[in-house]
């Protein structure tokens, strides 16, 4: 029933030109920011090999940091772009259910509220594949032009890239849940985006709290993943954070059906968010950090 609800939101979504533009876009996005650095780069060492031309070595560092992580490289600047791209996609995951009132037809129907918020977010992580399959073209590009190309890490920022897209997703699909209006879904995914990138500088003189904070942090959370180290915590808060959000769509969901008191409804939200925090901060522990 997941997968059937998967296949209808991926047919409504490229039905409509939304999902074509957002990846033709970000196709154009990501040439050129990785054709940029390496002009620069290719630049530089041909004026180098001119003015040298018995030069048998150039050495830079590592040319697949510099272009994909450098000031200008190719990550740095897709990631701060992908707010552009995720919120308009799933600003009417569920909201647009409710609008045009197929949503009593999902609560009528044989299928379970999970069941509904499951095959949705799959749909968008399929979506999110095409994604990653685009920066791919972008990999196999620098795997042509780069002598001894850093493989381990590239699949290692193709994981992070990929973890924190789906982690947008889930956040826009919460917040969608939230109103019928696209654009309100779309503001609301900003500022929870927002607010979890500037967490981690709150209440930082209290030692259990800075840890909780820290996890909850968003920001930096794929630098390590970016430049080819994958450790326990990073991928356990993605995970998590995507399990909370869905969670709370669940929540929103059921919430508008049952008639029951403000404060049962509140103690679920609050319940998953503890949960959430302590795994997190066992998971954070140094002793509990896997490296790969």
């Amino acid at each position: 029933m997941v997968i059937q609800v998967a296949k209808a939101e991926l047919r409504n979504l490229f039905y409509s030109p939304v999902a074509w533009f957002m990846l033709v876009l970000f196709m154009v996005l990501c040439a050129y920011f990785y054709t940029t650095p390496l002009f620069i780069k290719a630049n530089w060492q041909d004026v180098l090999l001119r003015n040298r031309p018995n030069l048998t070595a150039i050495t830079t560092g590592s040319l697949t940091r510099d272009l994909f992580l450098g000031e200008d490289g190719f990550f740095t600047h897709v990631l701060q772009n992908l707010y552009l791209i995720i919120p308009l996609l799933t600003m009417g995951l569920i909201g647009r259910e409710v609008q045009n009132g197929t949503i009593k037809l999902l609560y009528s129907s044989p299928i379970k509220i999970r069941q509904i918020v499951l095959g949705k977010y799959l749909a968008i992580m399929v979506y999110n594949l095409l994604l990653v399959m685009v920066t791919g073209i972008f990999f196999v590009s620098a795997m042509l032009n780069v002598k001894s190309v850093d493989y381990g890490m590239l699949l290692s920022a193709a994981l992070g890239f990929y973890l924190l897209i789906c982690t947008y997703a889930a956040i826009g699909a919460f917040m969608s849940s939230l109103s019928t209006y696209q654009i309100v879904t779309a503001l609301g995914t900003f500022v929870v985006i927002l607010a979890l990138t500037l967490i981690g500088k709150l209440w930082q003189q209290y030692d259990i709290v800075r840890d909780l904070t820290y996890f909850l942090f968003l920001s930096g959370r794929t630098e390590k993943m970016l430049a080819g180290l994958i450790t326990s915590r990073d991928v356990i808060y993605f995970l998590v954070l995507i399990a909370m959000f869905l969670l709370f769509t669940m929540f929103r969901l059921k919430g508008a059906r049952e008639l029951k008191p403000w404060y049962i409804k509140a103690a679920r939200y609050i319940g998953a968010t503890g949960v959430v925090l302590i795994i997190g901060y066992v998971s954070s522990r140094p002793a509990m950090t896997l490296y790969w």
